[in-house]
């Protein structure tokens, strides 16, 4: 009976090793519904967005770019699944920012969420655009900031950024 409990408690213990107390070693994740995240200084972080590149659905980095004293971006990447090779477009996406955090303080990631090839960058939206009823003054970008999940138009989704 001693040696089957010694077991139990062997096998426990190396499973509490193998889950880990921590995650699985890579850089922690958010999507569109967490747009105030908390990091340590020195962390890895992503922004993971749903895409879909092949039915025209993008996200660029905004303008202005987050205080790159604080935030050090290290590029966008994408993966698609599934789908078939026969049907353009059919599969789901996601596409990642990956963001190191440099030192405390806090800064502010702006997204832009392009369905439909409605927009094609992230600065075309960034400068204020011309008042067609007051000549000589300016207006807001014609995007407006999201407040739920991408939908079919285009929005800004900003992330709030605090980094410890």
């Amino acid at each position: 009976m001693r040696t089957v409990l010694t077991s139990l408690a062997a096998a426990a213990a190396g499973a509490l090793v193998l889950t880990g107390c921590g995650g699985a070693g890579g850089a922690d994740e958010y999507g569109t519904e967490k747009r105030a995240v908390t990091v340590d200084s020195g962390d890895e972080f992503t922004l993971k967005v749903p895409a879909n590149p092949a039915l025209g659905q993008n996200w660029y980095l905004a303008e202005p770019r987050p205080d790159a004293n604080i935030l050090k971006y290290r590029g966008k990447r994408e993966e698609e699944e599934g789908g078939g090779s026969d049907s353009i477009g059919s599969g789901d996406g996601t596409q990642y920012f990956d963001f190191t955090a440099l030192k405390s303080g806090k800064a502010t990631v702006k997204l832009l969420h392009c369905p439909m090839a409605s927009c094609h960058s992230g600065t075309e939206s960034a400068a204020p655009f011309p008042n067609a009823t007051a000549p000589g003054t300016t207006t807001m970008s014609p995007f407006p900031t999201a407040t739920g999940t991408p939908d079919d138009l285009p929005a800004f989704f900003v992330y709030t950024i605090t980094v410890r």
